[in-house]
């Protein structure tokens, strides 16, 4: 491994073990530093967003492999992103009422 890749991994441990130690308000606190999205987010998600930010570094920093916590960011964005639409929430926080028939796989659509 590099020099600069034993640093980032480096970094990252140390980034993963402060945010573990922390309360998981402060963390949040800190994260919304970086990622002002997460204000859009609900108390609950959250503190969700904070424990899987925290296991996708752990993982990312052991592997090399950084596409993990790159997915995990990009995934909550998204969900932060459907907090701005509040039809949208109330849609997809209700539950079915409706069969709407089996799932095509990945493939078939």
């Amino acid at each position: 491994m590099m020099a600069a890749g034993e640093g980032a991994v480096a970094a990252a441990r140390a980034l993963r073990n402060a945010l573990a130690h922390l309360p998981r308000e402060v963390a949040a606190e800190v994260l919304m530093d970086e990622f002002p999205w997460l204000g859009l987010l609900p108390e609950e998600s959250l503190a969700q967003f904070v424990t899987d930010f925290v296991t996708a570094t752990r993982i990312s920093a052991d592997l090399g492999e950084w596409s993990v916590l790159a997915q995990t960011v990009r995934e909550w964005r998204a969900t932060a992103a459907v907090y701005t639409d509040p039809r949208l929430v109330r849609e997809l926080s209700e539950p079915l009422s409706e069969d709407h028939g089996p799932v095509p796989g990945p493939t078939e659509a």
